[in-house]
């Protein structure tokens, strides 16, 4: 990468199973929009290998091709199939486990917490999606807020399709502090035919604690094509670019 060693690009997408605003199923086209935006740390959601009507597998593909590591967590499966959400990092990454967002009738949710090993020192990453209806969130942003203050590294970058709208709403209420209020930019629907103001909702966001600070946030327009939401792409940095990250 040509940036400055203290500075960080961050990627969140839901991906929806590689499947377009066209309905093909184009592992490819996912791809290049991940070479194209260049992040070190990138969470995508909603990877499905549900079906064999492919020859690739979504979770293998993309660490593969790009030369990335890779953590996942499964929340659906079929036989030897999984619907799950991923955390990829051109730098090692190493998992610290999941959290188990689920509530009881509802999809199956999960958190992914791991640990980057960034040239500016070690950052913890927790990556997750959570549930469509209120309650549901109310409960899954407790367990994060907890797992977060558990968390006595610094700094964090949390991240993911939070389903959080209209916007700063219950996810702002619940997590900031001690995480660091963020741009609330549009990333769903992606693209709809007629309705050339789309996207709507804020429902993809980063977030992320001190020392880290927020340099420039922007959603990839180009790639509504690709998915039904947008990937949102944010640039940070290290306040204090003076001593390594312990």
């Amino acid at each position: 990468m040509s940036h400055d060693a203290s500075t960080i690009r961050v990627l969140t997408w839901n991906v929806h199973g590689c499947v377009g605003r066209d309905g093909v199923c184009d592992l490819e086209r996912v791809a290049r929009v991940l070479e194209a935006a260049q992040p070190d740390i990138s969470a995508l959601q909603e990877i499905d290998a549900r079906t064999r009507a492919l020859a690739q597998d979504q979770f293998s593909y993309f660490a593969e091709a790009l030369g990335w590591t890779a953590v996942s967590a499964r929340t659906l499966a079929a036989k030897d199939r999984h619907y799950r959400h991923i955390v990829m990092s051109r730098w090692p990454i190493e998992s610290l486990g999941e959290i188990d967002l689920s509530v009881k009738w509802r999809e199956p949710r999960k958190a992914i917490v791991g640990a980057v090993t960034a040239p500016c020192g070690r950052i913890i990453v927790l990556a997750t999606h959570l549930g469509l209806l209120p309650f549901e969130r109310r409960r899954q942003f407790e367990l994060l807020k907890a797992r977060i203050a558990g968390i006595a590294e610094r700094p964090q970058i949390v991240l993911g399709d939070f389903n959080d709208f209209p916007g700063r709403g219950l996810a702002e209420r619940s997590l900031c502090p001690p995480l660091e209020l963020t741009p609330e930019l549009p990333t769903y629907p992606s693209r709809l035919p007629l309705l050339p103001l789309l996207p709507l909702l804020p429902l993809d966001r980063i977030w992320h604690t001190k020392p880290l600070e927020l340099v420039t946030m922007a959603t990839l327009r180009d790639a509504g094509h690709v998915s039904d939401h947008l990937p949102l792409l944010a640039s940070l940095r290290v306040a204090d670019a003076g001593p390594r990250l312990a």
